[in-house]
């Protein structure tokens, strides 16, 4: 974990000076609002693709999928503690930047702290799956930011990756992850928790759903996001939102 955390950080500390050398002119005509931006996108980003590569790699695994409560994997668990050393940074950023990133972003990143700490802990390690593999629809919403801090708004491949973001966010957090929380909310009122500690079951019950009601709550700033993004001749300017 401690690795990974650190990892992470020289990384987002990088990312200017290989900006600025890969993308002289693109990188040069940034804000140093976007630049900072730029680098905290291209961090995530990053993070988001080997995060779902290993999600879907384990996806079948026989072990997690055969006892949703107690199976776990070594291996899995190599790349749970990765995760955790991102989430470590993501949160230090939102408590860092508060103005900047609000309240319900440092309840996520701190929900998900606490979750990945239980499932390095060899419990309820198949519930990264519906809690994590949403980050599918991150890596769309990072190209986003990092199209726009380029300049490059308004065009097709803009729309057409906001389209992909707004059909992956539906499926993976309002779906899929919704789906599994009310299951393991049902799971846990019936008792059926196996050897795992009752508590972080009850705990990762109402993740779910604090997840699943943060992610409506944000569904709605994006549906409004696609009506300036995708419609044809917007009638207005709006104000910026975390969709953004």
């Amino acid at each position: 974990m401690l690795a990974s955390l650190v990892a992470h950080t020289l990384f987002y500390r990088a990312a200017p000076m290989l900006s600025a050398l890969a993308l002289p002119q693109t990188y040069g005509r940034m804000s140093a609002e976007d630049k900072k931006g730029w680098a905290v996108s291209l961090t995530s980003l990053s993070h988001c693709v080997i995060d779902v590569w290993f999600l879907f790699a384990y996806f079948g695994d026989p072990a997690l999928n055969g006892d949703k409560m107690d199976g776990t994997n070594r291996a899995f668990e190599w790349y749970l503690a990765v995760a955790l050393g991102y989430y470590v940074w993501d949160l230090t950023l939102c408590i860092r930047d508060y103005a900047q990133y609000g309240l319900m972003y440092a309840i996520h990143g701190g929900l998900g702290v606490f979750g990945l700490l239980i499932l390095t802990s060899e419990q309820l390690q198949f519930y990264a799956f519906p809690y994590l593999l949403p980050e599918l629809s991150s890596i769309f919403l990072h190209a986003r930011h990092l199209l726009k801090y380029a300049g490059h708004t308004g065009g097709i491949v803009y729309k057409a990756n906001f389209a992909v973001f707004l059909v992956t966010y539906v499926a993976t957090r309002v779906g899929f992850e919704a789906y599994y929380s009310v299951i393991l909310v049902a799971t846990v009122t019936r008792g059926e928790t196996g050897a795992v500690f009752y508590p972080y079951a009850v705990f990762f019950a109402v993740l779910g759903i604090t997840l699943t009601v943060l992610n409506t709550i944000w569904l709605r700033q994006i549906i409004n996001a696609a009506y300036y993004t995708l419609a044809k001749q917007p009638t207005k300017k709006r104000p910026e939102t975390k969709a953004d």
